[in-house]
């Protein structure tokens, strides 16, 4: 065996037969009535022993405090529904989808917001957005936006530091004022600007275009969830 090497170390078997003579009569019972459950829903039996192996230790340590199995595990359907049916955790979206899914959210708004005060302004009140401009804005707010709404739905052990993430959305918010500033200065043939019910028209087309995103794809924990 080498200098350094750590002998493995193989966890005792459990002796169920033996633990299950230990049982008072309430939990026997108890625990034929779990069985018979977990035959009914046609558990394997390699996938039996190993439950039975996870609650007889703690069964019979709950049973010398005075706690009956009922009182720790609940009804026997609810323990077979809580092992066998417990619902799945919901996969996490893309980092990319849920920009994606911002960035349509914030174009939406965009569109719709100029769309509508330029359609009820008076002629020249009101200083009209082109296209080009509204589009970058647009992404570029989704990508701000989406860092930190995905810090907060980490694991609080998987979080980088609170002061990285801040870099990270101080930095892209001056992106985007700085993208902003460069937007003006398109020329007008590049960066044309819509008229008003145009516009909002866009708008209430891009909302169906996210809807079939969204299901497609089932993003979560975008903007608006």
């Amino acid at each position: 065996m080498a200098k350094n090497e750590q002998p493995v170390v193989t966890p005792e078997p459990v002796d169920i037969e033996g633990l299950e003579a230990k049982l008072s009569k309430k939990n026997a019972d108890y625990l034929f009535k779990f069985k018979r459950a977990l035959n009914a829903e046609q558990v394997p039996a390699e996938r039996q022993t190993e439950i039975l192996a996870e609650m007889l230790p703690e069964m019979v340590a709950e049973q010398h405090k005075g706690k009956p199995a009922t009182q720790v595990y609940g009804p026997v359907t609810t323990k077979i529904d809580q092992l066998l049916h417990a619902p799945k955790r919901p996969k996490q979206t893309s980092l990319q989808l849920q920009m994606l899914d911002n960035g349509l959210i914030f174009l939406i708004m965009y569109l719709a917001f100029n769309g509508i005060a330029a359609y009820f302004s008076t002629k020249g009140s009101a200083t009209s957005i082109g296209i080009t401009s509204i589009v970058i804005t647009a992404a570029l707010a989704g990508v701000i936006m989406t860092y930190p709404m995905r810090y907060t739905q980490m694991p609080k052990e998987q979080r980088p530091p609170f002061w990285k993430m801040a870099l990270v959305v101080i930095g892209l918010t001056l992106a985007f004022v700085a993208a902003y500033g460069v937007t003006i200065l398109i020329p007008s043939f590049l960066n044309p600007v819509l008229p008003p019910l145009v516009q909002i028209v866009i708008a209430a087309l891009l909302i169906g275009v996210r809807i079939y995103i969204k299901r497609r794809f089932k993003i979560t924990g975008s903007f608006f969830g």
